[in-house]
C-alpha cells in the first residue's frame, strides 16, 4: 500500500503528480494502481522526491499519474502489474 502524502499541478496543465510513501522499489511506469474509492490509475513516471535522511530514497516517491487525480484517494495499492 502506498500513501498518498500530496499532489500538485504542474505549471499551468491539467497534468498532476503526486507524492507517496510506501515501498517504491516496485513501481515502474506502466503498474496500475487503485485508490480506496476505486480510481484506476497508470503510473506514467516515477521520480525520486526530496528527503531528509539517506535512507528515506526507498521509501518516497513522486508520480506522473494517467487518471483523474483531482478526485484520488488517500492511499493506493498496485491491481496489475506490466510486463
Amino acid at each position: 500500500m502506498y500513501k498518498v502524502l500530496c499532489k500538485y499541478q504542474i505549471a499551468n496543465t491539467n497534468i498532476y503528480c503526486i507524492d507517496v510513501e510506501g515501498k517504491i522499489q516496485l513501481l515502474k511506469n506502466g503498474i496500475k494502481l487503485k485508490d480506496e474509492k476505486g480510481n484506476i490509475f497508470v503510473i506514467q513516471s516515477v521520480g525520486m522526491t526530496k528527503y531528509k535522511n539517506i535512507g528515506d530514497y526507498k521509501k518516497y516517491a513522486t508520480l506522473l499519474l494517467a487518471g483523474k487525480i483531482e478526485d484520488i484517494g488517500k492511499n493506493l495499492t498496485i491491481i496489475k502489474a506490466e510486463i
